[in-house]
């Protein structure tokens, strides 16, 4: 289990780097008038990587939650911590891209959201990695 755990952890703290460094930086690169249907576009194709990797991740940790509870409370904690950033910030944010139309603002606000998402699933990685080694 720690390897396939380490394996989910692993891609989901590359995604997010990459979101964070390459993805989102280039959103202010895109033509304004393009931006709408580029954007709706882009938040309905990340999902289809995006939201398998976090369900197993979060069946995973939930499981080793029930089994040793005080051994995976920091993981436990990380993992809601991403839940909450993204359901409760992020999309919000990504939803007010789609209905505005614009950038204005709003790009600062997703990267700084997703910052600590970012920090939250390397914490996640080492965190595996850790009890790998």
């Amino acid at each position: 289990m720690d390897v396939i755990r380490l394996s989910v952890d692993s891609g989901l703290f590359i995604l997010v780097w990459l979101v964070q460094v390459i993805i989102y930086p280039s959103f202010a690169q895109i033509d304004k008038e393009k931006l709408p249907s580029w954007h709706r576009l882009y938040t309905q194709k990340i999902l289809y990587f995006v939201g398998p990797m976090m369900f197993i991740q979060t069946g995973l940790i939930a499981w080793q939650v029930l089994i040793d509870p005080l051994a995976f409370l920091a993981d436990g904690l990380l993992l809601s911590g991403i839940w909450i950033n993204t359901f409760l910030i992020a999309i919000p944010i990504h939803a007010s891209i789609d209905r505005e139309k614009t950038l204005e603002g709003l790009l600062p606000k997703l990267l700084r959201v997703n910052f600590w998402r970012s920090l939250m699933w390397t914490g996640l990685v080492l965190l595996s990695l850790w009890r790998m080694i």
